[in-house]
């Protein structure tokens, strides 16, 4: 009789926990089936801003790159008209002392060679030689300090004239002198874009093996993070390409100064 009565309790327990399941197990299965779905409906979501922001990093790069390049040879051509400020001016005033110089270089010789061979008569007491030299000597002292004062006249206005090019250059100089610490911050931009790449390289592997397992869950995850990655590359180029745009504008205002 007492074998009789647990047989029958342990029956009973096993016919309610098979209710119990066929109750609950719909349950269990559509909540797992509900979130597969979510993540599903995010990945196709996400897939879409994914494209979007590639195609507009991709543009926004290009823009960047061409602006470089006029930045570049902007700059390249500002600096090859500093090096000709006044250069045609400068050369000029060169030829014209150079030749004012060569003009009086005989009468110069000749004063200085009379004024030695004077001193050597005196030493020698030959006081009919000295006075013949000190007298040829004076005769053309007047013309030879008219020929010295014109000679530091064209070389005084040559050298005033390289320091006022030399002045010109410097204030154009000056005006591209804050490009390089542009320079600095673009490079340090760069950078982080480089890390944030490899970051987005490696959750883009991620979630291709998400994929091929079937796995939603983990592609919504990794979908969500490299959209993430794009906006920050997003937000570092316009940082760049506003920084490219100061420096356009600084080498218009130096080749104003130009």
């Amino acid at each position: 009789m007492l074998r009789r009565t647990s047989y029958s309790r342990y029956g009973w327990a096993v016919v309610c926990l098979c209710f119990l399941l066929f109750v609950f197990s719909p349950a269990y299965a559509s909540a797992s089936n509900s979130g597969w779905d979510t993540a599903l409906a995010t990945v196709e979501q996400l897939h879409d801003s994914l494209s979007a922001l590639e195609l507009v990093n991709q543009l926004d790069k290009r823009k960047i790159q061409t602006l470089r390049k006029q930045n570049n040879d902007q700059r390249k051509e500002v600096d090859r008209k500093i090096k000709l400020i006044d250069k045609e001016k400068l050369e000029q005033l060169k030829l014209e002392a150079d030749r004012i110089q060569k003009r009086h270089e005989p009468l110069l010789a000749k004063y200085i060679e009379l004024g030695k061979k004077a001193a050597e008569a005196k030493k020698r007491k030959d006081k009919k030689s000295a006075l013949r030299y000190d007298l040829e000597r004076n005769r053309i002292k007047v013309s030879s300090s008219a020929a010295r004062k014109e000679i530091k006249s064209s070389r005084d206005t040559l050298t005033a004239a390289r320091k006022q090019a030399s002045a010109k250059a410097k204030l154009v100089r000056d005006a591209l002198e804050p490009i390089q610490a542009i320079k600095k911050q673009i490079t340090a931009e760069n950078k982080k874009i480089a890390v944030i790449h490899k970051s987005q390289s490696a959750a883009n592997k991620r979630y291709r093996t998400s994929i091929k397992q079937g796995n939603a869950l983990t592609a919504a995850l990794e979908i969500n993070i490299i959209v993430g990655e794009l906006n920050r590359v997003q937000a570092s180029q316009k940082k760049i390409y506003e920084w490219e745009g100061s420096i356009r504008n600084l080498i218009r205002t130096a080749e104003g100064k130009l």
